[in-house]
């Protein structure tokens, strides 16, 4: 999966900092929400794969002057980002007033933005089996990293500025966060107000193919549209940036731990047809619950017992 997120909100802002008070609140009502639908009655979780990455903490670092640095304490990145938004939250602009070319400051709302990039599975199965095994994956984790943040960064010239990034292990797929502006601190922007994004179902669902598994037809359509409305809205030669990141990572992936990962996509790839079927599954459950609650709702209530006078 891939996503871009355009925080709103102070909370919203330290989400990305992995150790903070703040993700740990978000984590625990995150979880609390997925057990229960909006129809308002306990249905079942979508199925997903659960993965102990015991051992494994997550991690910040900021960019700043062209150096990484890594934050020390759990809060440190969260105030590191509230910080960066009070500085990147305005931009000069060109305008004219009675005909005069002027220079206004011009306020924004949301100056900072977060690309999110998840392992692939097969990745995260792997590093589960590894702390499972009693081997620790993180040198290993570090060199994947080291070959696709380079990358990352690279995407966004011109772009976006990239202020940090934060990686994430209290997920079932493990996941970066890298925070981003439009905006340098000084009145200048770079950029346009959207990226070239085609969502995270068609970044898992490229995933699926390319490690080879048996896809639905109904699922390769939907793809076929998805990217259509892709060319279509950015033109034939744009790339979409979240499957872009997306494949970098499993390529770093695939540069540094070589044949060891093969076994791992091969077996997610077997594994996908009875995931999509518990999927459906789960749906088809769903509705078999609202179906009893609104029969619930709509029985006749029972008439009163007349008492003879």
């Amino acid at each position: 999966m891939s996503t871009y997120t355009r925080p709103k909100t102070r909370r919203q802002l330290r989400h990305p900092a992995s150790r903070s008070k703040s993700h740990r609140l978000d984590k625990q009502q995150g979880d609390a929400r997925r057990q229960t639908e909006w129809i308002g009655l306990d249905a079942p979780e979508r199925p997903s794969p659960a993965r102990s990455f015991t051992g494994l903490t997550g991690h910040e670092y900021t960019f700043a002057d062209g150096q990484w640095r890594r934050c020390d304490g759990p809060e440190e990145f969260a105030d590191y980002l509230e910080t960066q938004r009070m500085l990147r939250s305005w931009f000069r602009d060109r305008t004219q007033r009675q005909g005069v070319p002027v220079t206004m400051r011009r306020e924004v709302k949301h100056p900072l933005d977060f690309a999110t990039t998840t392992f692939p599975p097969w990745l995260s199965d792997w590093t589960a089996a590894e702390i499972a095994a009693g081997r620790d994956p993180r040198p290993k984790l570090a060199a994947i990293r080291h070959a696709w943040l380079p990358g990352a960064q690279k995407m966004f010239e011109g772009e976006r500025f990239v202020l940090g990034y934060a990686f994430h292990a209290d997920t079932d797929d493990l996941h970066f966060d890298l925070a981003l502006s439009r905006q340098d601190g000084e009145g200048g922007r770079i950029g346009a107000t959207g990226l070239h994004l085609v969502g995270p179902w068609c970044v898992g669902v490229d995933r699926q193919i390319r490690a080879g598994a048996d896809v639905r037809a109904e699922k390769r359509s939907q793809m076929r549209r998805s990217v259509a409305n892709f060319r279509r809205r950015y033109g034939e030669d744009a790339v979409p940036l979240d499957v872009t990141l997306a494949r970098a990572l499993d390529a770093a992936a695939d540069t540094v731990l070589g044949a060891e990962l093969t076994p791992y996509r091969e077996a997610y790839a077997r594994r996908v047809p009875e995931l999509e079927r518990q999927h459906a599954a789960a749906e088809l459950a769903k509705v078999d619950a609202a179906q009893a609650q609104l029969r619930q709702w709509s029985a006749p209530a029972p008439s009163p017992e007349i008492t003879p006078g």
